[in-house]
């Protein structure tokens, strides 16, 4: 019975100096410097046909279209092209405030209780131009998507 309590006791103690041993070095992070993306000059000449004059950050997406990023008159906008310098699509977000008067109108008729949060007009070559209007309804969020007329699309 000695030796089975001497054994155990050895076990925890040596257990328990592998435990609390020091930690090895902290890690520490390499900080890797963002290259600034560059747009084949296709690309940003379509670009500057369609927003001439305007300064524009470029990324890729997913998809690897070329997206540029940039402000114009208070409002973020992206416009995406493929590597071809086909335009794709165009998103410019809006503040609740700066939504086109036809678009607020309709949405505080039809939903008379909700809070406009913010919207995005959505432009695309395979449809016609649209809002996706964020809303707080009772509270719950939800989009509504709005035409240019004002027409709620459900």
């Amino acid at each position: 019975m000695k030796k089975l309590v001497l054994i155990i006791c050895v076990a925890l103690i040596s257990s328990g100096t592998t435990f609390a041993q020091k930690k090895s070095a902290k890690k520490t992070k390499k900080v890797v410097a963002k290259k600034e993306v560059v747009a084949p000059v296709i690309v940003k000449d379509a670009f500057q046909q369609n927003f001439s004059g305007t300064e524009a950050k470029w990324a890729k997406n997913y998809s690897g279209h070329w997206v540029a990023n940039f402000t114009k008159e208070d409002v973020k906008t992206a416009a995406e092209y493929d590597a071809d310098g086909k335009w794709i699509a165009t998103r410019s977000t809006y503040a609740a405030d700066r939504l086109p008067e036809a678009v607020a109108s309709t949405l505080r008729s039809k939903y008379p209780t909700a809070t406009i949060k913010d919207g995005s007009r959505i432009e695309r070559s395979d449809v016609a131009a649209y809002y996706k209007v964020n809303i707080q309804d009772n509270g719950t969020e939800r989009s509504v998507l709005v035409n240019e007329s004002g027409t709620v699309a459900e």
